[in-house]
């Protein structure tokens, strides 16, 4: 079955328990963005410190969109969220980095930005637990849809047909259709989609119904 993983993103700790208590109900796990400034232009909540402040029963997925992970890493692990996403094209030494979060028992998964050859995760696919494919340039939400990654997505499926694939950006019903097509089986969903138009239940229910093709 597809997955559909709403994600967060803001600057606001406020703001950032206000949609959890939106998104909650209606799912299993919840997508966080965290950006650091640097390796994208924006910048979010620290997200480990606002994490450590509610109680939720649903499980979190790290989007580590930053320079340095292996700075952070060790904060991240005294939170309880257990799945973590880490650029390929992030700085450091990124198997040491996945080794961390594994002795953690963290669940770990590699993010490809849009020009970044797929051949870059290679090394570490015996490591890790699925690839993360941005079908937008990551930071703010509502990028531009990015067509052409769903022939990498294609590619690598074909390639790795048993590594799930997740692929995060600009994910409507038509977008997502696409994306499950080429071998995606997790469909992150940001809130510009959520929550302007429809119910947050409704807009996840309508993704789901979307995706079973």
């Amino acid at each position: 079955m597809i997955e559909i993983i709403p994600a967060i993103l803001t600057d606001s700790p406020i703001k950032f328990k206000e949609l959890m208590l939106r998104v909650e109900p209606y799912t299993k796990r919840v997508h966080i963005d965290i950006a650091d400034g640097e390796f994208v232009p924006n910048k979010t909540i620290t997200g480990y410190e606002e994490l450590m402040m509610i109680e939720a029963a649903v499980k979190f997925d790290v989007h580590l969109m930053v320079k340095r992970p292996h700075d952070i890493i060790k904060d991240w692990l005294h939170s309880y969220a257990d799945r973590f996403i880490i650029h390929v094209e992030s700085e450091g030494n990124l198997m040491e980095i996945i080794e961390t979060l594994k002795k953690g028992k963290r669940s770990v998964g590699l993010a490809l930005n849009p020009e970044t050859d797929m051949g870059k995760v290679d090394s570490f696919l015996g490591k890790v637990d699925f690839v993360q494919f941005m079908t937008v340039h990551p930071g703010f939400q509502g990028g531009e849809f990015v067509a052409k990654i769903l022939d990498k997505v294609r590619d690598f499926h074909a390639k790795y047909p048993e590594m799930p694939i997740a692929v995060d950006g600009s994910m409507h019903v038509e977008t997502a259709k696409l994306a499950v097509s080429a071998g995606a089986s997790i469909i992150v969903v940001g809130g510009h989609i959520l929550f302007e138009n429809k119910s947050v239940e409704a807009s996840i229910k309508e993704l789901q119904e979307a995706c079973m093709i």
